[in-house]
């Protein structure tokens, strides 16, 4: 079922493209319902630069570094639980709890993150909106799905 993601980096970019550019989507969307698109990626940015988000743009572009890094990681953890559990919903489901957990501990033990910041109805949906990129990105990154014709 998932032949092809093990062996191929260029399909762990994919997803890993494909779940952060969803992700980063809402977070943009989410930071602009709160008042300031940049919020969460500055949020984000302060946990590597250690002070207060300020309205700069340094701790922004940090902000989306880190996003992208984490992200990544978080599709490292997918391919390899998917490739493990045989069932890319199940992973999908798992690494999205476990994003969600996961922002909730950084925010209580560094005062920053997602979770200082974003609401907690927010932050489910970014954990569903990063499941299933992550699920929709299994399909795109199989041999087979782009080498499927339309016809």
């Amino acid at each position: 079922m998932l032949c092809g993601v093990r062996s191929e980096p260029v399909s762990r970019i994919v997803i890993g493209g494909i779940a952060a550019a969803a992700t980063a989507g809402a977070l943009v969307a989410i930071g602009h319902r709160i008042g300031r698109a940049a919020l969460p990626f500055a949020e984000l940015g302060a946990l590597i630069v250690r002070h207060a988000p300020s309205r700069g743009a340094p701790i922004v572009l940090a902000g989306i570094g880190v996003h992208v890094l984490i992200t990544f990681a978080w599709t490292l953890v997918f391919v390899w639980l998917a490739d493990r559990l045989n069932r890319v919903v199940l992973a999908a489901i798992v690494v999205g709890a476990a994003n969600f957990l996961v922002s909730w501990l950084v925010a209580r033990f560094t005062g920053h993150g997602l979770a200082s910041v974003v609401s907690l109805g927010d932050r489910l949906t970014l954990a569903l909106i990063l499941a299933g990129a992550l699920a929709a990105g299994m399909r795109y990154a199989r041999p087979s799905s782009r080498n499927a014709t339309t016809d």
